[in-house]
């Protein structure tokens, strides 16, 4: 929640990275959520495998995937920061990455709660629940992908087939690449 000195804050025109590291530290005092989790834009999903790619993707720990207006969609992972020391500060504050330097501290989710998010999935199953309600075409068309490559024979499914490369100690396709065509 925005206190007064948060609105001072807010307009006082400066750039993220023309904050001191003083008021850094005052704005950041007691949390590190945002050197505690990663968000990454993503192309939205429209085909039938890239629903399932992302639904694999959900089954998995500490990602989740979330969607903001008007049609963002991000992952989302909760891994923290190799840097962050135990008393909250960064090990190479000074060194910082420039995207630490560039971020914000005075809108973050603390003070502007995130009202531009119309969707987050934390499971396979939120994101399958959306679909069936918000995209009930795009549900379908899911549900015969899944009914006509599950019977396929030949090459397996994309999902085996990603399994097995992970295994080779070759190098592979990242796994959230899944091919969509048979082999």
């Amino acid at each position: 929640m925005s206190g007064p000195d948060d609105t001072t804050v807010l307009e006082d025109g400066r750039d993220a990275i023309d904050l001191t590291a003083d008021e850094n530290a005052d704005l950041c005092a007691g949390c590190t959520r945002c050197c505690e989790t990663v968000s990454i834009e993503i192309d939205a999903p429209r085909s039938p495998w890239e629903y399932d790619q992302w639904i694999w993707v959900l089954h998995h720990r500490n990602l989740e995937i979330y969607l903001e207006k008007p049609e963002a969609w991000y992952l989302h992972i909760e891994a923290k920061c190799e840097q962050l020391k135990p008393n909250g500060h960064c090990a190479v504050y000074e060194e910082r990455p420039v995207l630490c330097r560039e971020y914000d501290p005075r809108g973050c989710e603390r003070r502007a709660p995130l009202s531009d998010i119309t969707a987050w999935f934390k499971t396979a199953a939120d994101l399958e629940r959306w679909l069936q309600e918000k995209r009930p075409a795009h549900w379908k068309r899911l549900v015969e992908h899944r009914r006509t490559r599950s019977g396929a024979t030949g090459g397996g499914s994309a999902l085996a087939h990603a399994l097995v490369q992970l295994a080779e100690p070759k190098a592979h396709e990242p796994a959230t690449r899944l091919r969509r065509g048979k082999r």
